[in-house]
């Protein structure tokens, strides 16, 4: 069988059809416990370019095929339902067909009515939220893969810089220009963290909450739109060939040709069990379609007993797939981010409108940290790519200060004015969502660099919605 050849390591120029990029180089994987008609078994599809012939690195299409089916190791491959085990070396090249992929039945499993005990309906996780990291389980040539030599934990405020400077370059291209920290486990996957107890893998053991994520064990340094890729699961990190290699899940124009099976050099300080964590992130999309066709599915799900968490395997049609993952999105939705440097909580911010109203005119403040409204102008991008500019709205709201000694009226203007605010910004802010979220990068650096934020956003370089503000309600 052929054996996985990885690309030399120095960056190259993009070469043409080096992978063809076509629809025959595609590798499906079959559930045998659900039946061939209309596709109705198909567990996932994946690009099969590890081969300029079409072929997928072995390794890497039973770890994923693992993964998916509650981390079975002991999975195996065969060509039809019944045919022999394929006996495979972990570098060997899987020709681009279909396969079966197959779980041992636990002996503690009934066998079906028909005393078929070969089609195993297995359960599956059906997302990523619902994945049981496998603490001490790790398949065995990522372990012991990054030096544990003593490395610097630096505080969070400096993890980027910690994290640049460690790696010196981008990691996938070697670049120097343009390169962030681009996170592992994802922040938005902050609940998932949690109950799967994966501080334990970070370089500090003391950060908690809503930053436990920003670690330097869970980051590595890579260039912005190479970043962009990977948190759009364009691409993942395998072991391929003894070496931490770019494996490419999605079609791009140039990315993929010039870094698929490109090995990496992955600095000492990285968890394996966060780069493990991101590529199950990035291949439970993938299933998807199993999930919303064909029959009910056996799945596996967590879920919260009086117990505590417990996983508990299920049957689920498309509507209660559907209710699962929207409960999860729910779930995983971005933590709140801290704020930068210098933002005034909301309230003080508003009582320190409130005093103001009391100066007289030639009493009031004249720091420049506050800027005219057509300073503010928000420069923002619409749906069709053109640059926009909205202007805050001038609404003739009466801000009058309340009556002196009453603190009742006080902290009911207070809480007026804090509404009316809200509405406002509301007012300013894009229809479109995806505009919502502002360059948490950015922010970063401009706090390490001392470079003050938006008055309008209490001083803070991120909107209102990444600080944490739930815009729904107002």
């Amino acid at each position: 069988m052929e054996t996985i050849q990885l690309r030399p390591s120095a960056p190259s120029p993009v070469q043409e059809y080096l992978y063809p990029i076509t629809d025959n180089h595609i590798i499906i994987f079959k559930h045998p416990g659900y039946p061939d008609e209309y596709g109705q078994n198909v567990l996932l599809r994946l690009y099969a370019w590890d081969s300029p012939n079409g072929g997928l690195h072995a390794g890497t299409a039973l770890l994923v095929c693992a993964i998916i089916a509650c981390n079975a190791w002991d999975g195996y491959l065969t060509i039809e339902r019944d045919s022999p085990k394929l006996e495979l070396q972990d570098d060997d090249v899987l020709p681009a067909q279909g396969y079966y992929f197959h779980v041992p039945r636990p002996q503690m499993e009934p066998i079906g009515p028909t005393g078929d005990d070969s089609h195993y309906k297995y359960p599956i996780y059906p997302s990523f939220q619902h994945w049981a990291f496998p603490h001490g389980q790790i398949p065995s040539q990522w372990r012991g893969a990054i030096s544990n030599e003593a490395i610097n934990t630096p505080s969070i405020s400096s993890v980027s810089a910690a994290v640049i400077n460690r790696d010196g370059s981008c990691v996938i291209s070697k670049n120097r220009d343009y390169i962030e920290r681009a996170h592992l486990c994802p922040r938005n996957e902050l609940d998932w963290f949690h109950k799967n107890g994966m501080r334990n893998y970070n370089a500090r053991l003391d950060i908690a909450g809503d930053v436990i994520t920003d670690d330097i064990a869970n980051a590595l340094a890579i260039r912005s739109d190479i970043h962009r890729a990977f948190d759009e699961g364009k691409f993942v990190l395998a072991r391929k060939s003894n070496s931490w290699t770019v494996h490419f899940l999605e079609k791009t124009y140039d990315l993929g040709r010039m870094y698929h099976n490109r090995p990496i050099e992955v600095k000492a300080g990285v968890s394996p069990e966060f780069i493990l964590t991101r590529f199950a992130w990035a291949i439970f999309p993938l299933v998807r379609a199993f999930m919303e066709q064909g029959p009910k599915r056996v799945v596996k799900v967590l879920v919260q007993c009086e117990e505590g968490l417990q996983e508990t395997v299920k049957t689920l049609n498309l509507a209660g797939f559907e209710q699962i993952t929207a409960a999860s999105r729910g779930r995983s939705t971005s933590p709140k981010k801290r704020k930068a440097a210098g933002t005034l909580p909301l309230v003080v911010e508003v009582e320190r409108f409130c005093m103001s109203s009391h100066l007289e005119s030639d009493e009031m403040p004249t720091s420049t940290d506050y800027q005219s409204d057509e300073e503010r102008t928000l420069d923002l991008h619409s749906d069709d790519g053109n640059s926009v500019q909205l202007l805050p709205t001038q609404a003739s709201h009466d801000f009058s200060a309340p009556e002196k000694g009453s603190n009742a009226g006080n902290e009911a203007e207070i809480e007026r004015l804090s509404n009316l605010r809200m509405n406002e910004l509301r007012k300013r802010r894009p229809r479109n969502p995806s505009l919502f979220c502002c360059d948490y990068n950015l922010a970063e650096r401009s706090n390490a660099l001392g470079i003050p934020g938006r008055p309008e956003y209490g001083g803070g370089h991120l909107c209102m919605e990444c600080l944490g503000l739930d815009s729904t309600r107002y």
